[in-house]
């Protein structure tokens, strides 16, 4: 199955609080580019699946406008500070559909998309806006194929 990890476009650096930051327009824009780029190279997202912070569910919102009708939900999971391990557990239960796209930050796009190719402490660098395209051969601890970023 593929899996595609999305680091939320730039966003404002201030807000009454962290889950409140939104996209700058400059980062509506940069998301809204790559992700047209995507769909002309043939990627199509089955569902988006995002943080509830306003930033990820703004980068979803640019996402969809690509992909009409696309299923959409928040997790409450897949915010920063989430253990990889954690998420990782709940993408075994949640038997997530091929091509499954997750919209999150940093730290933890990072962390995970490492945990599943490499292992545990591993990283794979995300800058904002950032896509990451995995195999998944078994979701597991190193079940993953890392196949390409962009961003």
């Amino acid at each position: 199955m593929r899996l595609y990890v999305v680091r939320h476009g730039e966003a404002e650096p201030t807000a009454p609080t962290d889950a409140q930051r939104p996209l700058t327009r400059h980062g509506r824009a940069a998301v809204s580019r790559l992700w047209a780029s995507l769909r002309d190279d043939g990627h199509e997202p089955s569902i988006l699946i995002s943080s509830p912070y306003i930033r990820a569910v703004q980068t979803a919102d640019e996402i969809a406008r690509y992909y009409p009708g696309i299923e959409r939900r928040e997790e409450a999971l897949i915010v920063p500070e989430a253990a990889p391990g954690a998420v990782l557990e709940w993408l075994v239960q949640a038997s997530l559909p091929d091509r499954a796209t997750l919209v999150s930050h940093m730290p933890l796009v990072a962390l995970l998309t490492g945990l599943l190719v490499d292992g545990a402490g591993a990283r794979v660098p995300f800058t904002v806006g950032t896509v990451a395209c995995l195999e998944v051969e078994v979701m597991a601890e190193q079940g993953a194929r890392l196949l390409w970023t962009r961003g």
